[in-house]
C-alpha cells in the first residue's frame, strides 16, 4: 500500500465514496476547499484507491476534515497510516494541535485516534444532520 499526496484529480474518488453518508461534501465543497490554499490529503492505493483522508491548516492548527476507508479494506491498517502520515505532515508544517470530530457511535474510529493519541476535548451536541453528538479530539504536537 502507498500513501500519496491528495490532488484535484482525486476529487471524484472522495465524492463518490462518501456519496453514501448523510454529512459528505460535494464535488463543489471540495474544490472550493482545495482553492482556498489550506486544504489537503492523503489517498491510500494499493491497486486501486483504497482511502483518503483530509484536514484543513489554520496557522499553528490542523482540522481532519474527513477519513475514508473502503470497507473492504477496513481493520486492515489503511486508516491508522493516513492518520499516522496527518500527523507527520501537520507536524512538518509546523502545526501545535489537530483537532478532529468523530460521531459518538463510532467506536473503532475513537479508538484509533486515541492510539494515536488523541483525547477528548469536549462534546457537540446534535452536531451530524441526524441529530448524532459529535466528540471533539485534540491532539497536541
Amino acid at each position: 500500500m502507498i500513501i500519496r499526496t491528495l490532488n484535484k484529480s482525486d476529487i471524484p474518488f472522495l465524492v463518490a465514496a462518501r456519496r453514501s453518508f448523510p454529512d459528505a461534501w460535494d464535488e463543489n465543497m471540495l474544490l472550493s476547499a482545495f482553492n482556498a490554499g489550506n486544504f489537503y490529503g492523503f489517498i491510500a492505493e494499493d491497486g486501486e484507491k483504497v482511502g483518503f483522508l483530509t484536514y484543513s491548516v489554520n496557522i499553528d492548527t490542523a482540522d481532519l476534515q474527513d477519513i475514508f476507508v473502503a470497507e473492504k479494506r477496513r481493520k486492515t491498517g489503511v486508516g491508522k497510516a493516513l492518520v499516522l502520515e496527518f500527523i507527520n505532515a501537520a507536524k512538518l508544517l509546523g502545526v501545535k494541535k489537530l483537532f478532529l470530530e468523530v460521531r459518538e457511535s463510532n467506536t473503532p474510529a475513537v479508538k484509533l485516534y486515541e492510539k494515536a493519541g488523541f483525547a477528548f476535548l469536549s462534546e457537540r451536541k446534535k452536531y451530524y444532520s441526524d441529530g448524532e453528538n459529535a466528540l471533539v479530539l485534540i491532539k497536541e504536537l
